[in-house]
């Protein structure tokens, strides 16, 4: 009797080693199969000016009917556009992508050949989104900068796992370091606005300036209350004079000024990984890059 009971036990016991190797199999076999609880990010100055701007030789309706295929390619979750303010480029980019980002800011902004609040930041989700609010900058200087409106907009979006916050800027280009800094503070003030814990925040855009700036960099990440992380990839500059076809008279300018911040609000990630991407294809004899800025990619893992 006793030798019958250790059998059975033995067999049972071996019964149940073969499932648990069997199911620790299938895990290693089907771990890449798992969904990841990832949010990606997209954030591009993609150059789109008014085509009547022919002297800048930029040629933005070419180049819109390019960039929807790369977007895709990229896949990001949210997608931010700075300076995008030929509507017709827009448009086209808007109708090649609508059956993946089904949902689009900005573009209600327009008025005239500028934008009446956060001129020139248009925004694109796979996801549910809503504006919370837009400003325009109190402070700006020159012509171009003034009559493009520059401001922030934020917007919330539902995205399946976590609801998050984004905002989208596109900060003076020039001008005194006083009126940056007006600009990172108004930033920062609609972020705090709308802060809650448990919904991250992002900024993301073309924030003009250099991450090797000792005063202004430690000032913007202050005015916002972010973090900032290292770029991942050998691509280490958005404003690449010596490798952007399209950016290319001082060779030696190369500096990160776009940037994807986080300002986490509770939420603690696995992994935040932040990438720049040269996006180009043949769109003249000359020219490769799809514009002159290069876009930063940030994916955070839950």
């Amino acid at each position: 009797m006793y030798f019958q009971i250790m059998k059975k036990l033995n067999l049972r016991l071996l019964f149940i080693g073969v499932v648990l190797f069997s199911n620790i199999k299938w895990v290693i076999a089907h771990q890449d199969s798992i969904p990841e609880k990832a949010i990606s990010i997209m954030t591009w100055n993609v150059k789109l000016l008014p085509r009547g701007a022919v002297f800048l030789h930029h040629h933005p309706i070419k180049r819109a009917k390019l960039i929807p295929a790369k977007l895709i390619e990229e896949n990001p979750d949210v997608i931010i556009f700075q300076e995008a303010y030929d509507g017709l480029s827009i448009r086209i980019i808007r109708k090649k992508i609508k059956a993946i980002y089904p949902f689009c800011m900005g573009t209600k902004n327009r008025k005239a050949i500028s934008y009446k609040r956060a001129g020139g930041i248009i925004m694109f989700s796979k996801f549910p989104m809503k504006e919370l609010e837009s400003i325009k900058y109190s402070q700006c200087k020159g012509y171009i900068d003034c009559s493009a409106s520059k401001g922030a907009m934020l917007v919330e979006v539902d995205h399946p796992v976590n609801k998050i916050q984004v905002l989208g800027t596109h900060i003076q280009a020039g001008g005194t370091r006083e009126i940056k800094e007006s600009q990172y503070m108004e930033s920062g003030v609609l972020l705090k606005k709308y802060e809650q814990q448990g919904i991250p925040q992002f900024a993301c855009g073309d924030f003009n300036t250099k991450r090797i700036d000792t005063i202004l960099y430690p000032k913007l990440i202050n005015a916002l209350q972010c973090e900032d992380g290292e770029i991942c990839t050998p691509l280490k500059y958005t404003s690449d004079h010596f490798l952007n076809d399209m950016d290319y008279y001082d060779p030696d300018k190369r500096h990160l000024i776009d940037y994807v911040f986080v300002k986490p609000n509770g939420v603690k990630p696995i992994s935040t990984l932040r990438s720049v991407k040269q996006i180009q294809h043949q769109w003249h004899k000359k020219h490769k890059d799809l514009s002159d800025h290069f876009p930063v990619i940030l994916k955070m893992t839950l």
